[in-house]
C-alpha cells in the first residue's frame, strides 16, 4: 500500500514538472511606453499573461486614463520600438480604472489558438498590450509583454 501511494505521488510530481504549467509574461503599462510617440498620460497599468499550450489568459488592471477605455489589445509580432496589427482583442470596461481580462468570443484572447510560432514570438517578447481611449485612439498605455523572471 506504502509502494503504491509512494509511486502515485512520484507520477504526479513529474506530471508537474512535464507539463510546466506554461509560460508566464507580464508587462507594466505606461504612455511613454507608447510608439511611434509617448503619450503624456497619468494612466498606467499592469497585465499578467499565461500561453499554455495553444491557449492566452490576461489578468491585470489599469488606471487613472484620461477618459473611459475604448478598446484594449494584445498587439504583434513587434518589438519594444515598433508597431503592428492587432493580434487579438482583450475585455476591459468603458472605464478610466479597471480590470483587463480574456473572453472567448470570436477576435478575443481567450478564443485564439496559437501556432508555435506564435508562441515562439510570445515567449521572445514579440507582442504588447495596449489600451485606447477617445483621447488617444492609436493608444493610450502600453506594455511590452516579456517573461517573468
Amino acid at each position: 500500500m506504502k509502494a503504491n501511494r509512494l509511486f502515485i505521488a512520484c507520477v504526479a510530481a513529474l506530471s508537474l514538472v512535464a507539463c510546466g504549467g506554461g509560460t508566464e509574461l507580464t508587462a507594466v503599462l505606461s504612455g511613454a511606453a507608447e510608439k511611434p510617440s509617448a503619450v503624456t498620460t497619468t494612466g498606467s497599468g499592469s497585465t499578467d499573461v499565461t500561453v499554455d499550450g495553444k491557449k492566452i489568459e490576461v489578468t491585470g488592471s489599469f488606471k487613472d486614463l484620461s477618459g473611459n477605455a475604448t478598446a484594449a489589445h494584445i498587439h504583434g509580432p513587434a518589438d519594444a520600438s515598433s508597431t503592428a496589427g492587432v493580434f487579438c482583442n482583450l475585455t476591459v470596461p468603458a472605464a478610466a480604472s479597471g480590470s483587463i481580462t480574456t473572453d472567448k468570443n470570436a477576435g478575443s484572447c481567450g478564443a485564439i489558438e496559437l501556432t508555435e510560432a506564435q508562441v515562439a514570438d510570445f515567449e521572445a517578447g514579440k507582442y504588447y498590450i495596449n489600451i485606447h481611449t477617445a483621447a488617444n485612439a492609436n493608444g493610450e498605455i502600453r506594455g511590452q509583454l516579456i517573461k517573468k523572471e
